[in-house]
């Protein structure tokens, strides 16, 4: 399996979401459609912020000059029970024999909701029967946000490590991504003489990536219209103090500081939406670019993991403590 098939993991939530029948949300007042898609699509757009943003370290060490590191990790961010639902006891035109939903990363429950668009003074008031998209959270690995990353480290001078963070351009089933991001890592015991020979290592490390995903949805849409295109950008950042202690076999390390990003949604094209009067009289509603969205998290984080020797090999795992728990596993090759 190379990369490029991993990297699908990353994908994955993005095109099970696709086929869940979202567009028809399309169909309510565009107050309650709004509302509708940011409940929905919350958990997975900050879901991914938080993966996509881990597995920058496994060490506090920094390599020699010229020294290497190349690792391939898979991420797994855990959405908290209360974003699994979204109460939509706010909506203005929408009715249900429900309070709420399940968001994108919930249950596969699905219900009816039951849309009204108001009478505008030309037309008359006009009602239809659409069903809520399903929660994907069953499908997912361990139930989680996951996200796969691989990147090289290398050691440059003045006790420092650049970290590149890089995938090729995915083109597969209607979905283009691309990945990049760079962190710098720097040893701060270079700075307090022989404590520098210990076993024992502190370095601080900033770090920032960037992600795009364009889905071209037009091709399984219910809803007619023209060049209907979702648009996915994720933007990450960290600043973090590291602390590890490598031994011969088994390294311990840990990490605490600021983590955070930004994620927006869009989505693009022309949609033309169909409904019938109570006369059965056909109707159609036109929308183009309906959907502009953002989400934001920052906070603190620890992380504890622990690193195993084996050779040039490594093997190592991790949990980090923030809003969106996450679990980071993966190998390494090491030169220097």
């Amino acid at each position: 399996m190379n990369f490029k098939s991993l990297l699908f993991f990353l994908i994955f939530p993005f095109f099970c979401w696709s086929q869940s029948g979202f567009e028809s949300i399309l169909l309510a007042v565009e107050s309650d459609s709004k509302k509708l898609f940011q409940g929905y699509m919350s958990p997975l757009m900050k879901g991914a912020i938080y993966s996509s943003n881990g597995g920058w370290f496994n060490s506090a060490k920094v390599h020699k000059k010229l020294g290497v590191d190349l690792s391939l990790r898979l991420n797994a961010s855990f959405v908290p029970s209360a974003d699994q639902v979204f109460s939509i006891s706010n909506l203005e035109y929408i009715t249900s024999k429900v309070d709420d939903l399940p968001t994108i990363i919930g249950s596969n429950r699905q219900e009816d909701l039951i849309i009204t668009i108001p009478s505008n003074g030309i037309l008359p008031e006009m009602k239809t029967t659409i069903k809520a998209p399903r929660g994907i959270r069953s499908k997912l690995p361990l139930g989680a946000v996951p996200a796969p990353v691989l990147q090289l480290g290398i050691g440059i001078p003045f006790d420092t490590e650049i970290i590149i963070r890089y995938s090729p351009e995915y083109h597969r089933k209607g979905i283009d991504m691309s990945l990049k991001g760079i962190g710098i890592k720097h040893n701060l015991l270079q700075y307090f003489g022989p404590i520098d020979k210990l076993p024992l290592n502190v370095s601080a490390l900033a770090s920032f990536s960037k992600m795009k995903i364009d889905y071209d949805i037009q091709s399984f849409s219910s809803i007619n219209g023209s060049g209907q295109v979702a648009q996915f950008s994720l933007n990450n950042y960290n600043l973090l103090l590291l602390a590890s202690l490598d031994l011969m076999v088994v390294n311990f390390y840990t990490g605490f500081g600021l983590s955070g990003g930004n994620s927006s949604f869009n989505m693009l094209g022309q949609y033309d939406l169909e409904y019938k009067t109570e006369s059965n009289i056909p109707v159609t509603r036109s929308l183009k670019d309906p959907i502009d969205m953002n989400f934001n998290v920052s906070g603190f984080q620890t992380t504890i993991g622990a690193k195993f020797k084996f050779l040039i090999f490594s093997a190592f795992v991790d949990f980090t403590f923030q809003e969106y728990n996450t679990l980071s596993a993966g190998i390494s090759v090491n030169f220097r």
